[in-house]
């Protein structure tokens, strides 16, 4: 089994980074810089899927500053939101009843 940031190195990643930022314009998705170090972001995960096997819409072009705010900032968002859900009861999976307590 290969590790993550050995596929990372893989062609077949570099091809799918390139296509992402190209279809992205270069530039980050939320602050819309094109001028800091971009990343490609991950919007969910499937268990043994290798990066360049996802569909282009599951990723997206962050820079560094807003890659590290949706990780540790929108991670955090989302605790407390699960947190409060669950501490009234509710399923968090209920798209409804999550908005309705915001």
């Amino acid at each position: 089994m290969s590790k993550y940031s050995d596929d990372l190195k893989n062609p077949k990643w570099q091809r799918k980074r390139l296509e992402i930022m190209q279809r992205d314009e270069f530039r980050c998705c939320l602050c819309l810089d094109p001028d800091k170090e971009l990343y490609i972001h991950h919007l969910y995960y499937l268990p043994d899927t290798k990066p360049w096997d996802y569909d282009n819409e599951c990723y997206v072009t962050l820079c560094e500053d807003c890659h590290k705010a949706y990780h540790f900032d929108f991670a955090k968002i989302i605790g407390l939101i699960a947190y409060q859900v669950m501490k009234k009861g509710k399923s968090f999976f209920d798209v409804k009843q999550i908005l309705d307590l915001l």
